[in-house]
């Protein structure tokens, strides 16, 4: 389990579904210490990034609410 994963380029989507997958993996019980750890490390990554774009969007329907232009 790599922990330099660069999630920067992730959407939504793939950076949830990845996190769902190591949540699966972490609750199994069946990792070794080593890789749970790496395998946390990885989710707090990605949970990062869907925070952040959730934050963008977030942003971008405020100023769409706010009847100014986003340009």
């Amino acid at each position: 389990m790599s922990n330099d994963l660069d999630t920067s380029k992730l959407s939504f989507e793939q950076a949830l579904n990845q996190l769902s997958e190591l949540v699966a993996k972490l609750e199994s019980g069946e990792l070794p210490l080593e890789e749970s750890v790496a395998a946390f490390e990885t989710g707090v990554k990605l949970s990062r990034r869907c925070e952040s774009l959730l934050d963008q969007a977030d942003q971008r329907l405020q100023v769409l609410e706010s009847g100014e232009d986003p340009e």
